[in-house]
């Protein structure tokens, strides 16, 4: 059986095992909470075990071949520039859409929040003018990206982007992208069950997480690639996941199929900057990665 076949059947059926188990005993039934909040951090390592068992299983050393690299080199500092622009280009095409408004009160964040976490938020903005307060969001979403949700993100990219992207060097950018992308996406869908970025619509967003997954993974194998190690891949993840919530702070009206990153204006941005990478590969740099081999990098 290939190596991609064994590892997304094993890290399918382990982390869909462990999360039944967990939603069962600790009655995670809502995505938010402490307990939630622990759950989905010790989910997100899931990939990178599968990773390293399936390493020892055959027989090979753990942690080698995954494109582990701290090289530095530009990638890691585009890497984390490249979720901040498609979530600021998420909220501009979120604008277009009928009955939904920008708000400089955060009408639409505060709204989607309980009554007790709401006036802690409303403490909060209160203290700074928008501009700072926004300032401090993004400072905030970089540091945690390059830091805490890089060390997680890790977790999950050791597996999608180091194992996995290696078991398919044989495929071209696209298709790999493709494979890994509805995997990953597919891999969520306990937590889209009971409620994680689409707490109105879990049952579809199942498929929406498939779908935005998918969007995002040719601009991070480009990344990896470019960069030749998977840590790039981590603080792309980790900035994402931290700076992605920007895109609902100042919408009021749309829902979670529409609004932010994972709703259709996050998918109109991903399919841009995804060309704009295309274009880039084919004009700019005339390396062609998107149409060749992935092969060793």
């Amino acid at each position: 059986m290939k190596k991609s076949v064994q590892f997304v059947i094993l890290t399918c059926v382990v982390s869909w095992i462990i999360a039944g188990l967990a939603i069962l005993v600790f009655g995670l039934h809502q995505a938010q909470g402490f307990v939630y909040t622990i759950f989905a951090a010790a989910y997100m390592i899931l990939p990178a075990v599968c990773s390293i068992v399936l390493q020892i299983v055959h027989r090979e050393k753990p942690f080698r071949n995954l494109g582990i690299s701290f090289k530095l080199n530009r990638w890691f500092v585009i890497a984390g520039i490249i979720p901040i622009v498609y979530t600021f280009l998420t909220l501009g095409i979120n604008l277009l859409f009928p009955n939904v408004e920008f708000s400089a009160a955060y009408e639409g964040f505060f709204s989607s929040l309980s009554a007790e976490q709401a006036e802690i938020a409303m403490r909060q903005t209160a203290m700074f003018p928008p501009v700072v307060f926004l300032l401090i969001q993004l400072g905030s979403a970089i540091v945690a990206g390059y830091t805490i949700n890089n060390f997680f993100g890790l977790g999950e990219e050791l597996g999608w982007r180091g194992y996995l992207l290696k078991a398919l060097k044989d495929k071209k950018l696209l298709p790999a992208s493709f494979v890994i992308g509805a995997v990953w996406g597919l891999w969520h869908f306990p937590l889209i069950l009971i409620g994680h970025n689409y707490p109105e619509h879990s049952v579809i967003g199942v498929g929406m997480m498939i779908v935005f997954c998918i969007l995002l993974t040719p601009m991070m194998i480009y990344i990896v690639i470019k960069s030749k190690s998977v840590i790039t891949a981590s603080i792309f993840h980790g900035v994402n996941n931290a700076v992605g919530g920007i895109s609902l702070l100042y919408l009021v009206g749309g829902n979670d199929l529409v609004n932010g990153i994972t709703g259709l204006a996050g998918f109109i941005a991903l399919l841009i900057m995804n060309i704009g990478f295309y274009l880039f590969d084919k004009y700019v740099t005339k390396e062609n990665i998107f149409i060749s081999v992935i092969g060793d990098y």
